[in-house]
């Protein structure tokens, strides 16, 4: 593929191409065979030397620079979702019960039009770029990232860039802050075990149900009263079985959920107090408990200097009104977080709404994100890439907290 000598006009809509090709063939997480294939290919196509991943669709390659310096990695998620289309695309999913209902398309798109566009900027580049197309995203708690990692893609990488589609944003704008931007998530499955008996003689039975009562009545005050309420953090039981039948008192129940948190203080305190509560309960109602706290992502924070270098780039790219200014932090996660956690980076929130259109959140059968976003969000993370190098080459201290 001729990158240098594609217009513009014909950059943009083998891209669109791209992207409508992805989200007809959506594929979800430990199952993306297709996707990487394809993704493998187009990277050869344009000279690169892709690498595929030890046991998992992941696939990486890198950009070497006209100069020699420093190397930043550009990321995108690859996964669908268990989700049944219902956008009346004319290229809708073609797999049944499977969407790319999180917009993971367009991050994969984007991060190839980002590639077209490096290369064309390829003297400019003062060092490399590690180009990462991620399985499993959705795979909680496990998450792809670390396959990454396992494999080795990130070594040598000074800093690590990152974008999501954000509905709630119109195209055109972006979203980032320093510190905590998305939430740690985690899970939990509660066992509570009682004793059968006849309902007439509740007696001789220890009902677990009515335990379970307990335990969801406790557990809510936790947020309230063991949280500082300056702090953010949810509980929330999603599904509850127990019992067998209407007059029978009922001998297990079993609770799952998910915790968020955008600290890591209070991820590492909230499970303590569980434990607390459970305790109470074998010593107050006769249960016996089971309790397993699973960890999933971590809090997504962005460092310091990468997310202020991110804010002047979508400043000198977009202008000022491209930077959506007070960005609140939320409480989904993404696995992106893993890689910050051993390197300096930063995750943007993309625009994808339409002015005057209805908003269909993430995981929602009807998201359709504006395409337009593949042009801003690689418009801006090739000049990202371009600074970025500029920055670690002129001694700007990446690491730097303060």
């Amino acid at each position: 593929m001729d990158v240098l000598h594609m217009t513009e006009d014909a950059l943009e809509a083998k891209c669109v191409e791209w992207r409508r090709w992805f989200h007809e063939h959506p594929e979800v997480s430990t199952e993306e065979k297709n996707t990487s294939e394809k993704i493998f290919g187009i990277l050869k196509e344009l000279g690169l030397d892709p690498v595929r991943g030890q046991g998992h669709y992941g696939v990486a390659a890198t950009i070497q620079g006209g100069k020699t310096g420093p190397m930043v990695a550009l990321r995108a998620d690859m996964d669908a979702l268990s989700v049944r289309e219902d956008t009346g695309l004319p290229y809708a999913s073609q797999n049944p019960g499977v969407m790319h209902a999180c917009g993971h398309d367009i991050h994969m798109t984007t991060l190839l039009e980002t590639i077209l566009r490096l290369l064309r900027r390829k003297d400019e580049i003062q060092g490399s770029v590690r180009i990462l197309f991620q399985p499993s995203e959705e795979l909680a708690p496990t998450g792809g990232a670390r396959y990454m990692m396992k494999d080795g893609f990130l070594k040598d990488v000074k800093a690590v860039f990152g974008l999501h589609v954000w509905p709630n944003f119109v195209c055109g704008q972006i979203g980032v802050k320093e510190g905590a931007m998305m939430a740690g998530s985690d899970r939990i499955k509660v066992v509570i075990k009682g004793r059968t008996s006849h309902a007439g003689h509740p007696q001789e039975g220890i009902d677990a149900i009515m335990a379970a009562a307990d335990f969801l009545q406790q557990v809510s005050h936790i947020v309230s009263r063991r949280v500082s309420p300056l702090a953010t953090a949810t509980i929330n039981i999603g599904t509850i079985h127990g019992g067998s039948r209407y007059n029978v008192v009922p001998d297990e129940v079993t609770l799952e959920g998910t915790i968020r948190t955008l600290d890591e203080t209070n991820r590492k305190r909230i499970p303590e107090f569980i434990q607390g509560i459970l305790d109470g309960l074998k010593a107050s109602a006769g249960v016996d408990c089971e309790f397993n706290y699973y960890y999933g992502y971590p809090v997504l924070d962005n460092w310091p200097v990468p997310a202020k270098l991110v804010a002047d780039t979508a400043r000198q790219v977009l202008g000022e009104k491209g930077l959506v200014s007070h960005v609140v932090p939320d409480l989904t996660a993404e696995d992106f977080g893993f890689y910050m956690q051993d390197i300096p980076g930063c995750f943007l929130w993309l625009g994808c709404g339409t002015e005057g259109e209805p908003v269909h959140g993430l995981h929602n059968a009807k998201l359709c994100p504006n395409e337009q976003a593949l042009v801003v969000g690689s418009k801006l993370m090739s000049q990202v890439v371009i600074n970025a190098l500029a920055a670690l080459n002129q001694g700007v201290d990446f690491n730097k907290k303060d």
